[in-house]
């Protein structure tokens, strides 16, 4: 009778531990749940953070090319510019009247920005940018490493 009774405590501990466990596993996937949620919001903050502060660059990018503007002199010559020639709208290639309109559009474009734009490789772009620059209808500015396009006729109202 003593291993009957031994048996039927033994059991009775065994399914109070299960009990305690299976609310132990409950609370856990609770707990899981909820750093999963909070790991979602963190992650979207962050991408929203991320997309402010490229929306931040490219507005001090551009503060800083207007102040520079300004902080040219009437007699200072931007580097490359050539005579200015009227340039008829025929005498340009399609690949040149792309690069007019998306420096119109921007008003001061680099290199890696007019070939994403225009669809052709960097080189060829390079060369129709250099090409404008001796036609007289473009200004090519150094800042460093990179080069800045833009408009005869904006970088002499300067």
């Amino acid at each position: 009778m003593v291993t009957i009774l031994g048996r039927k405590k033994r059991e009775e501990d065994l399914e109070r531990e299960l009990m305690e466990l299976r609310e132990r596993y409950s609370s856990l996937e609770r707990r899981l749940e909820e750093v999963i949620e909070k790991t979602e919001k963190v992650e979207k903050g962050a991408r929203l953070l991320t997309e402010a502060v490229y929306k931040i660059i490219a507005y001090l990018k551009d503060l800083e090319w207007t102040r520079e503007e300004k902080a040219l002199k009437p007699e200072a010559k931007p580097i490359a510019v050539a005579e200015e020639k009227p340039v008829k709208k025929e005498s340009l290639n399609e690949t040149e009247s792309k690069l007019l309109e998306e420096v119109d559009k921007k008003g001061v474009l680099t290199v890696n920005e007019c070939y994403e734009r225009v669809g052709k490789s960097r080189e060829h772009v390079s060369r129709m940018l250099k090409q404008l620059v001796d036609k007289g209808v473009l200004t090519r500015e150094r800042k460093g490493k990179i080069f800045y396009y833009r408009r005869v006729e904006k970088a002499r109202a300067l």
